[in-house]
């Protein structure tokens, strides 16, 4: 079973992280877990000469103190315990990955504003290193278009009934039963899909069908009802089509489904959700 009892919020002090910590905060304060509030003041490899660095680190060490001012100011407002960690690197990314992998988190919540920024990192080398070294769950935050997306009263859960998707079930049934959610899980056939099943000729398949797809769910997400959608096409399109159609709060996916880390799925279907998805995507 699935816990959540230590919450990493790693932030660049713009406005959007700002919202992003409201999610923070307020899962903090339902799941009862610490908060680490973190940011890295990025600074030259110190391999270069120092005379190279001229008064930069008078400029570094004021960075650090308006972060660290502004991270404890944020940690005041808490109801849990928290702790503000700012550090100076030459790398935002790497400072993040060795964070994760001291601390190891439950959750990691981060804003995916723009393409820069955190946004680049998240959807580059970030998440590729999350993925290998399993550093928890991490949740990409964008508000839906249909409204502020807590309390997280609709998620969406694609499945392709494989084994290895089953991982993000714990945390999606954990936030299920947390906030009293609707479930919604889609599974997406494809033509990789199809001929995993042993179909010779994709194009007669039989589609899984919806009570197939719900008793491959069903045992996780017990006594949670949910409905089942079956859908055909390219995966991440159709699982943000859904999301709006549904207008789900949350999308709960795993990043080792059939075209997974082999496939570098955050490269293809898991980028392209976080990317496109009209809300908060959770990725366990």
């Amino acid at each position: 079973m699935a816990t959540i009892k230590e919450i990493l919020f790693p932030t660049d002090l713009s406005p959007a992280a700002d919202q992003a910590f409201d999610h923070a905060r307020y899962l903090c304060d339902r799941f009862e877990a610490s908060l680490t509030l973190y940011h890295a003041v990025q600074v030259p490899d110190h391999q270069h000469a120092h005379w190279a660095f001229a008064h930069g680190s008078e400029i570094w060490a004021e960075a650090e103190r308006r972060a660290r001012e502004c991270l404890q100011r944020r940690a005041e407002t808490l109801s849990v315990a928290s702790r503000v960690v700012v550090e100076r690197h030459p790398s935002v990314r790497q400072g993040l990955v060795e964070t994760m992998r001291s601390l190891q988190p439950d959750l990691t919540v981060l804003t995916t504003h723009g393409r820069d920024g955190l946004a680049h990192l998240l959807l580059g080398s970030i998440a590729e290193d999350v993925a290998q070294h399993a550093i928890g769950a991490i949740l990409c935050l964008r508000e839906p278009d249909h409204g502020p997306a807590l309390p997280y009263r609709r998620i969406l859960i694609p499945t392709d009934l494989s084994i290895a998707s089953c991982l993000a079930f714990p945390m999606a049934a954990l936030f299920a039963r947390t906030f009293s959610a609707e479930v919604v899980v889609l599974h997406v056939a494809t033509r990789s899909t199809l001929r995993s099943l042993g179909t010779p000729a994709p194009e007669a398949a039989e589609v899984p069908t919806e009570a197939a797809v719900a008793r491959f769910c069903r045992a996780e997400f017990a006594p949670t009802p949910l409905s089942v959608r079956v859908e055909t096409g390219t995966v991440w399109d159709r699982i943000c089509r859904v999301a709006t159609e549904e207008r789900v709060d949350l999308i709960v996916m795993s990043t080792r489904g059939h075209d997974s880390l082999a496939d570098r799925v955050l490269g293809s279907n898991t980028e392209r959700v976080v990317r496109h998805a009209p809300c908060p995507v959770l990725i366990s």
